[in-house]
């Protein structure tokens, strides 16, 4: 199978993340974006990680589709709520695997 170009590439991600954010429980979606601003405020850099770990300590909120965070990202992102700061940092959930920082806009 030839591996697609980066434009392709990109529409598949976008794609993906659309599909996701569809089925993703409102609920959940808006307490998520509510907890990610709470962190940028209070924090200089946050991880995917941080936000699931603050979840599970403050919230009574699940998802059948763990991916659905990364569409909210991507929406606080281009809402200028968010930006990634360019660096990365070992992941506590996914045997240390580089994630994202992330910071206020």
């Amino acid at each position: 199978m030839e591996q697609p170009d980066l434009f392709t590439a990109f529409a598949q991600r976008d794609e993906a993340l659309d599909r996701v954010d569809r089925h993703a429980d409102d609920t959940w979606k808006a307490t998520v974006e509510a907890v990610v601003i709470h962190l940028a405020r209070m924090r200089p850099t946050f991880t995917a990680d941080d936000v699931w770990a603050y979840l599970a300590a403050h919230h009574d909120v699940s998802t059948h589709e763990p991916r659905a965070l990364g569409a909210v990202l991507q929406k606080l992102t281009k809402s200028g709520k968010i930006k990634p700061t360019g660096g990365f940092a070992p992941s506590k959930r996914r045997h240390a695997a580089p994630i994202r920082l992330w910071s206020a806009a």
